[in-house]
């Protein structure tokens, strides 16, 4: 509607909003390409949050370590329920690898990294592959709780 045509027939007028886009995070006003980015420095970078607190600062965004962190928190926690189906459709697998690697671990009080233990649950059939964190124990006790549903061909 043109400016002409509004002041001829202003009833019709109306104001329109658009919704909002869907934010995969509640109560965060960041969209998915900056949580995106956090995950990505976060895990492909190995990147602290200090560090990327940092580097957002630099290029004039302000986010803090403790924000960032609680976005991360809920990010992953969202995430939960695509890992749990990857777990239950490795699980029903015919034949699947386990293994575990020991991976650095930071200890956030004493500040350096302490050795820590991961399993990776390898899907022998199509290849999809789950990592599980308990603590960082290599405890047998992990990979019994692991696959204590399991009933097949375990290399």
């Amino acid at each position: 509607m043109s400016k002409s045509d509004m002041e001829k027939y202003p009833e019709e007028r109306q104001i329109l909003i658009h919704p909002l886009p869907l934010v995969p995070v509640s109560k965060c006003m960041e969209g998915s390409s900056v949580l995106t980015d956090i995950i990505i420095g976060k895990f492909m970078y190995h990147l602290p949050f200090y560090r990327l607190t940092q580097q957002y600062r630099e290029s004039g965004i302000g986010i803090s370590e403790s924000t960032m962190c609680g976005w991360y928190e809920m990010a992953v926690e969202k995430r939960k329920l695509l890992y749990n189906l990857l777990k239950q459709k490795i699980l029903s697998s015919d034949y699947m690898q386990v293994d575990e690697s020991v991976i650095p671990v930071m200890d956030n009080e004493k500040h350096k990294a302490k050795k820590g233990d991961e399993w990776c649950v390898r899907d022998g059939v199509t290849g999809d592959v789950m990592f599980h964190y308990d603590r960082g124990s290599r405890s047998g006790m992990v990979a019994r709780e692991l696959l204590e549903c399991y009933r097949s061909i375990v290399q």
